[in-house]
């Protein structure tokens, strides 16, 4: 008969029950570590892809969208007094220009407004070590 599992050394290709717990625990220690490195990534990639590439392809949709919109209620207003008065393209060009610079000024304004909050969030983020502080240790 067969003596299988009663003190004797595993066979090819099988292990103990104490290797095989050893193995478990070590698996899952590794697993541990990995979700630690996740966590510790994942700010990281989400500045590097999702939402806040969404966010700012929004805004610089928003920005385009205030050019035009200034280039063409200036272009309408032009048009319509033009109409009435029977002035011809003079205040249609007029008012095109005028709209064209009140959008562009929309567009900077916002843009600093940006660049005001990019400037306070790195300012609020915690300053990293260079590698260079890292060697000296």
């Amino acid at each position: 008969m067969s003596s299988a599992g009663k003190n004797e050394p595993p066979g090819h290709g099988e292990i103990s029950p104490e290797e095989r717990e050893v193995f478990r625990k070590r698996s899952e220690a590794i697993g541990k570590q990995l979700d630690a490195v996740k966590v510790r990534r994942e700010p990281a990639s989400r500045s590097s892809g999702g939402t806040v590439d969404g966010a700012a392809f929004g805004k610089a949709f928003r920005m385009a969208a205030e050019l035009l919109v200034g280039v063409g209620v200036g272009g309408f207003i032009g048009w319509a007094i033009d109409r009435q008065l029977g002035t011809g393209p003079w205040l249609l060009v007029l008012f095109v220009i005028l709209g064209f610079a009140a959008g562009v000024s929309n567009v900077i304004r916002q843009a600093q407004i940006e660049q005001r909050k990019q400037q306070a969030s790195q300012l609020a983020s915690p300053s990293v070590k260079d590698d260079e502080d890292e060697d000296d240790r």
